[in-house]
């Protein structure tokens, strides 16, 4: 029945019961109940929908948002001979949420849920390197190991979706016999994200049962409650409507070509051409920038390949200046060499990533996508 139907309706009952004449008619009691119970289902209805958007807001606004990035920082090498070592990476680039600890170098999951976590180590390629990522101190989940190779450097990463109980710890170790190495441009980092909360929450009851000894108050609470259900469903509603509105921003691109591009006299714009995704469109094939359609958290990363006969380098940079992160690799005779890089970032509505290439370096793809660079929103803030 609709909302105009049941004021009507209400209207005429209570001028019938209002009225001197004493209700001694069977039908007519019949009557009054029958729309009574018809309103109650109604509120039911209302009930039951309200309690399901209520339910999903509430997770929606009970899932933390959890983001981090960080790099080793300093301006040398690591290295452990004796024993494995705790990395403690203390260049914070993202922490919302606080999970992570630049005095621990741990992670810890604030709730159960599929966590995305990725590393990336640089070293020189005269000695082993390792980043070793442990669980609650044990257990190895992933690791990134190179043997030397002579004279140059090396990068490595490794990275996976794990499920990760509340109060569950990531750290990153050093192996025993191995080295690795970071400046202030972020080249060993550290980074990870929820991709999903694993929360199972009980539904509640709602009793619909009214006193019916009394049908004008019974009358009169069912309709004040129809209205008051009617106002949290579309207060509900016009709050999630605004979650799913959230714009779908995802891009992945190529530098494509089919050959080597280097610089010698300065730094150049990497514009990568070959666009595999673009949804969104905030990324410029004309530019090869990256503009943030809104304020949020973004997973970026990049891979670089290259010969190794001469530097190789792929660099982040935001709004033109501030370096963000990299991949840089030393010559290492004849051969090629692949790099990557990437990072959760904290972005404004409007900044601009873009790749580089520094002075004296090379960077190389074809139309298989050897050299990339992709991202996508985690989630607005």
């Amino acid at each position: 029945m609709s909302h105009c139907v049941s004021v009507l309706l209400f209207l005429v009952l209570m001028a019938r019961l209002g009225s001197a004449q004493p209700i001694n008619n069977r039908a007519e009691l019949q009557e009054v109940e029958k729309v009574l119970e018809e309103l109650k289902a109604e509120r039911r209805a209302l009930s039951d929908r309200l309690q399901a958007a209520e339910s999903e807001l509430k997770r929606v606004r009970d899932t933390p948002k959890v983001a981090f990035a960080a790099s080793l920082g300093g301006n040398g090498v690591v290295k452990t001979t004796t024993g494995s070592k705790d990395l403690i990476f203390k260049d914070v680039l993202t922490n919302v949420g606080g999970a992570y600890s630049a005095e621990t170098g741990e992670f810890t999951a604030p709730i159960r849920g599929v966590y995305y976590v990725r590393f990336t180590a640089n070293a020189p390629t005269n000695f082993p390197m390792s980043a070793v990522l442990y669980k609650n101190g044990a257990e190895v989940q992933l690791i990134a190991h190179e043997q030397p190779s002579g004279e140059g450097s090396d990068t490595a990463s490794n990275g996976a979706a794990l499920l990760l109980q509340a109060g569950d710890k990531l750290k990153m170790m050093l192996w025993p016999n191995t080295h690795i190495w970071d400046n202030s441009n972020h080249h060993s980092t550290f980074s990870g994200f929820l991709l999903f909360p694993l929360v199972d929450e009980p539904l509640t009851e709602f009793d619909a049962e009214a006193e019916l000894k009394a049908l004008q108050a019974s009358l009169k609470q069912v309709q004040s409650d129809n209205l008051e259900f009617k106002e949290r469903l579309e207060s509900a509603e016009r709050e999630l409507k605004a979650t799913r509105d959230v714009p779908k921003v995802a891009f992945a691109v190529s530098l494509g070509g089919n050959g080597v591009q280097e610089a010698t006299s300065g730094g150049q714009t990497l514009i990568y051409k070959d666009v595999l995704t673009n949804i969104g469109q905030a990324y410029s094939s004309e530019t090869g920038e990256f503009t943030a359609p809104i304020r949020g958290v973004y997973y970026v990363r990049f891979t670089a390949n290259a010969p190794t006969n001469f530097p190789m380098s792929a660099v982040l940079y935001k709004n033109g200046a501030e370096v963000q992160l990299i991949a840089h690799e030393q010559p290492s005779g004849e051969g090629s060499d692949t790099a990557s890089n990437g990072a959760a970032l904290l972005l404004q509505a409007g900044d601009k990533l873009k790749m580089m290439l520094w002075p004296n370096t090379h960077i190389w793809d074809n139309s298989n996508h050897h050299s990339t660079f992709s991202g996508f929103l985690l989630f607005p803030l």
